[in-house]
């Protein structure tokens, strides 16, 4: 659940003052105490683990299913303060690995897709892109206005300018035209009228969008994929992690060319997603379930 633009506001204000450290142990455990009360949340949580770890024992899934809470509210926390960050702390908060594939993407002159997960804090990805001076557009889903002036309060702090998905098609390809960043979330369907495929994901199949692909067959951009995630050695606390660039080929099919790359895209997700299972923030039940054929 997205916070309204009020609470967002407040919870800005109280951070600037209040040490953060504390504020970090609070949200963990409320995001223990959800788990154990969120009966709905919970369900889904744990069939994400069945797919994404299924080599788990259902007690491990259970703990990294509880650790998926807990790392949201955690990772809340640190959305909350930037804002207010200045971009020394940012720097200091978030490293890099892979930069050198994004500027090789750039390079080719046909604008960059650079597609990620809802894998920890991801906004912090396009606000590192926007600090270290990269011209990053990030195409975000319409839910309603006091919904979507919250989540501007911090998706704008950094320089990041935003797309509404809506109507947003002819802007997306002018990012790309213009040799710019487009910053798209692939590893689920959102919005209606949005296309979707099917593909494995982990253990299991899940619908992902096509509009990377199409995008970047449309252009000719490259796509690259990345990730943010808590950085579980020394240094910043979060690291992201850029990918080589996928370059499409066309062969005069559209829709198999269209197909072929979402699946190559949803393939590093998924890798990524399963790197990092506690750190997966998806809370819809939204997996495929096959038909099993029936024995006679």
């Amino acid at each position: 659940m997205i916070p309204s633009a009020p609470v967002v506001r407040l919870a800005v204000r109280l951070l600037g003052v209040v040490p953060a450290a504390p504020v970090h142990w609070l949200a963990r455990l409320i995001g223990a105490l959800a788990f154990g009360l969120a009966r709905g949340r919970r369900a889904v949580l744990l069939e994400n683990q069945r797919h994404i770890a299924p080599d788990a024992s259902p007690a491990a899934q259970r703990r990294q299913a509880r650790r998926t809470m807990c790392n949201l509210l955690d990772a809340a926390v640190d959305l909350f303060h930037l804002p207010t960050m200045q971009p020394a702390e940012i720097e200091q908060l978030i490293g890099i690995e892979g930069r050198e594939h994004l500027d090789a993407a750039l390079a080719l002159g046909k604008g960059v897709v650079v597609a990620t997960a809802h894998l920890g804090p991801y906004e912090f990805g396009g606000a590192w892109l926007a600090l270290a001076g990269y011209p990053v557009h990030a195409m975000v889903e319409d839910i309603d206005p006091e919904t979507n002036a919250a989540m501007a309060l911090y998706r704008k702090a950094t320089g990041m300018k935003l797309i509404s998905r809506s109507g947003g098609l002819r802007a997306a390809i002018r990012v790309l035209r213009d040799r710019e960043i487009l910053l798209l979330v692939a590893d689920r369907v959102v919005g209606r009228g949005s296309e979707g495929l099917a593909v494995p994901f982990g253990d299991g199949v899940r619908a992902v969008p096509t509009g990377p692909a199409a995008l970047a067959l449309a252009t000719g951009a490259p796509i690259v994929t990345g990730h943010i995630a808590r950085n579980r050695g020394r240094g910043p606390r979060y690291l992201v992690r850029l990918e080589a660039p996928i370059s499409a080929t066309p062969t005069g099919d559209t829709s198999r060319d269209r197909d072929a790359l979402t699946g190559q895209v949803a393939q590093r997700l998924a890798a990524a997603v399963q790197a990092h299972p506690d750190q997966w923030f998806v809370f819809q039940p939204e997996w495929i379930r096959l038909d099993t054929p029936s024995r006679d």
